[in-house]
């Protein structure tokens, strides 16, 4: 009888442990190289003989205090921040959800809807996941149409610097 309560709890501390792990993809160790041919890529080109890519950390944070939050946001509290994983003294940047109209605004929409790609927003970037080895287009259809090619399946972009690809280390 013990033996069975034991096996019980640890199958259910096993469960609990897979579940929040579902529930935050997100965190982890990065490594992150940009996009060939960004601002921030040729950048640091110009100044570095050979750039190493960089790391960086996902960690989930507490959930948002909603009394602190204007109303469009007050819907998903779920919070995260990002980190160069060197520790180097930089503050972390805290990450949100997208809201629906913001993968709108991308041409996204499409995308979400079908649970094909999730962001997080970061003020003045953005990090988003989505299928490995898949072509992304930014903005409405036609002859001004970005795209870019997700190797990882995790990108991002800086404003004013380019877009990035993320690998998850752990």
């Amino acid at each position: 009888m013990r033996r069975l309560a034991v096996v019980m709890l640890c199958a259910l501390g096993a469960s609990a442990s897979a579940e929040a792990a579902e529930r935050d993809a997100w965190s982890g160790l990065y490594r992150h190289e940009w996009v060939a041919n960004t601002q921030a890529a040729q950048a640091i080109a110009a100044t570095l003989e050979r750039p190493e890519p960089s790391q960086l950390t996902i960690t989930r944070a507490p959930d948002a205090d909603p009394a602190k939050l204007m109303k469009r946001y007050q819907s998903d509290l779920a919070r995260w921040t990002l980190a160069q994983a060197s520790g180097g003294g930089e503050k972390s940047r805290p990450l949100r959800r997208f809201l629906p109209r913001e993968y709108a605004g991308w041409g996204w929409t499409a995308l979400h809807e079908a649970g094909r790609m999730e962001c997080l927003d970061g003020g003045h970037l953005f990090l988003c996941k989505t299928t490995p080895d898949t072509t992304v287009a930014f903005g409405p259809e036609g002859p001004g149409q970005e795209t870019l090619r997700v190797k990882t399946g995790v990108f991002g972009i800086v404003l004013h610097a380019g877009a990035f690809e993320l690998k998850k280390l752990d």
